[in-house]
């Protein structure tokens, strides 16, 4: 018995996760923000791998090359502009694991709240802790599944259409797939997180979302300071960038949990 009660996927939230997901799969907003930045992403990512050919040729590779981290023998003028072209991909693939779960994360409270939903399931017996690891999972497995299959695309494509030396030490280098795997799911928690804090705060989705928009930001920062070089982005980088997270991740469950009163939000929204 107590096995169950503690288990992490237990009925009461693989029960809260049926639901939510069933409630997101009928928000025509929730399901275009998505899946649309990712397939924005992974199409101009694959535009890009297209036009490679046509790429002029450069005297600048090298620097191209050391800008984007990559560290290889001399090669093609032509795909050092590539590599230079497409290594803030990788940044830009760790925004959708914040924004996706940040939409959800906010509708899930605050849109309970105004749909007069959120009440019965706060009168029930499930425990805070249950009720905020479903809405966590609900809102993060969309977000880590939207960033893989995304990359999963991009790579595939990269083996068919892009260079041979472009696919093996650029997108399926240790620091890129080490970002991927890694990262993602980091960056995905600490969406949540917020997202829940936020949700739980504010009365409308708009103001929740709006909130939760800025976490790009720190993202859209790394990304500026890795095109002007500032910035080479390492499997030393990533590493240092995960455990950064996963301290922030963990303080941000701690500060939600203490946040999340049901007896308050109830009263007060009422």
């Amino acid at each position: 018995m107590s096995r169950q009660k503690y288990r992490l996927l237990n009925r009461h939230i693989m029960a809260v996760m049926e639901n939510e997901w069933t409630q997101l799969i009928r928000n025509r907003v929730v399901v275009f923000t998505t899946l649309v930045p990712t397939v924005l992403l992974v199409l101009l990512a694959i535009t890009v791998l297209g036009l490679s050919s046509f790429i002029p040729e450069t005297g600048q590779a090298a620097q191209m090359l050391q800008r984007a981290g990559v560290e290889a023998p001399v090669v093609a003028a032509s795909n050092g502009m590539l590599v230079s072209l497409l290594s803030p991909f990788l940044v830009l693939f760790q925004v959708i694991p914040l924004v996706v779960p940040i939409t959800i994360a906010s509708y899930s409270i605050v849109g309970e709240k105004q749909l007069r939903t959120l009440e019965p399931l706060l009168a029930t017996p499930i425990k805070t802790w249950e009720l905020l690891a479903a809405k966590g999972l609900a809102s993060a497995i969309p977000g880590v599944l939207s960033t893989w299959w995304g990359f999963a695309l991009f790579a595939i494509a990269a083996r068919l259409i892009g260079p041979d030396y472009v696919y093996t030490n650029l997108i399926i280098s240790p620091t890129w797939l080490l970002a991927i795997v890694l990262l993602t799911p980091l960056f995905t928690f600490l969406a949540v997180g917020l997202g829940v804090i936020i949700s739980s705060r504010v009365k409308d989705p708009n103001s929740a979302q709006q909130l939760g928009s800025l976490v790009i930001l720190p993202v859209i920062g790394m990304l500026v300071a890795q095109v002007s070089g500032a910035v080479q982005v390492g499997v030393s980088v990533v590493l240092w960038i995960a455990a950064v997270v996963a301290v922030i991740d963990v303080a941000l469950l701690w500060v939600s949990v203490r946040l999340f009163r049901r007896e308050e939000i109830l009263t007060a929204w009422q």
